[in-house]
């Protein structure tokens, strides 16, 4: 089996050409190995998981959070790799409700059956809220992306870059679509004879 380099992927793709080159190569996903991506997961959900069993026992905590960073560090890593592969991919909605949508469902399954199988106490209120935030992380995480931060590989900078690059970026994606919804209204009067 011949192990090819990750592609370099600066210019947009077809979302059909990335697919495809996955399914064709998919061990690419394990040679871009999100790190970052996982370091980043696992810092946020382990709370969730250890304030929702909390109230059930340190010892139920404990192993709640065991179990959500072994689940989460890896699952974490491939999702941040196949985001880093289709993050430039047209046409963009296809991308997204891949990232956004079918990828976290996928996830968050996985992620409830093995919660369940180790007995997780208060597992639905976890979920609910994991499941909020693997959809906004998501987005997040594509958004970011895009904007080469949080990259791995050939494309990679180094996280202390990254890390350093994220407040800004937490600014810009949370004021995005207020910005876009002004720029949109000025656009849309500035038609309008006075």
């Amino acid at each position: 089996m011949r192990i090819d380099k990750p592609p370099v992927a600066k210019t947009p793709t077809l979302f059909t050409t990335t697919l495809f080159d996955l399914l064709r190569r998919p061990w690419i996903i394990v040679r871009l190995w999100n790190w970052k991506a996982a370091a980043l997961s696992v810092i946020l959900r382990v709370p969730i998981f250890f304030t929702a069993s909390f109230r059930s026992g340190l010892v139920a905590a404990v192993s709640a959070v065991l179990t959500e960073s072994a689940f989460c560090a890896v699952a974490a890593g491939f999702y941040g790799s196949i985001t880093q592969l289709f993050r430039l991919a047209q046409p963009q909605w296809l991308s997204l409700l891949l990232i956004t949508v079918i990828l976290p469902a996928l996830f968050q399954g996985l992620e409830y059956v093995m919660h369940w199988m180790r007995g997780t106490p208060h597992l639905r209120l976890a979920e609910l809220v994991s499941a909020g935030v693997s959809a906004t992380s998501a987005l997040f995480n594509w958004y970011i992306m895009r904007r080469d931060t949080l990259l791995v590989g050939q494309e990679g900078g180094s996280f202390a870059t990254d890390l350093a690059r994220l407040p800004g970026l937490l600014l810009s994606f949370i004021t995005a679509l207020p910005r876009r919804w002004l720029h949109r209204h000025k656009e849309s009067h500035s038609h309008c004879p006075v």
